[in-house]
């Protein structure tokens, strides 16, 4: 299940499915953080800045972000939150192109299998074109996420 959609600014994904990886592998993937360009091509660039004495993880990746005819590279910095089967990712808005933004990846272990509840939710602090290029954009969050988790699925199998 996947649902994408644009309210007062902000941009909103929510993605539930099943991997068919092992959840430790998963977990594998979704925390070597320096090789997410290797997950999504809208990624450019990703790397550890550093870590917080809470243990957050800073990370700064570079995005390219289109919307119809328009596309830009942002930048976005985030304070990532490990969990035991979780990552919830806050971005920090002086240091990043969007106003706010949060995403939370939660994981379980289903018959040997990964289940996956995704949330994201993020506010571009740059303009972005029109109704129509609103459209495109949500529609593209859409494809990148299923691409994502697909990609996430495969490095898993491969570890």
């Amino acid at each position: 299940m996947i649902e994408t959609d644009l309210k007062d600014g902000a941009y909103r994904v929510v993605f539930q499915g099943v991997l068919d990886a092992p959840a430790d592998a998963v977990a594998a993937v979704l925390t070597d953080y320096a090789r997410y360009g290797e997950l999504d091509t809208r990624i450019r660039s990703s790397e550890v800045l550093g870590r917080t004495r809470a243990g957050e993880v800073i990370i700064r990746t570079r995005v390219r972000v289109c919307a119809a005819f328009f596309c830009r590279n942002v930048e976005r910095v985030e304070r990532v939150t490990p969990g035991a089967r979780s990552l919830v990712a806050e971005v920090v808005p002086a240091r990043s192109d969007f106003r706010r933004g949060l995403t939370q990846t939660r994981w379980s272990t289903v018959r040997g299998r990964t289940r996956i509840d995704y949330t994201a939710a993020f506010e571009p602090d740059f303009w972005v074109p029109s109704i129509a290029g609103n459209r495109y954009a949500v529609k593209e969050l859409r494809e990148s996420t299923l691409k994502l988790f697909e990609n996430v699925e495969n490095r898993a199998r491969q570890r």
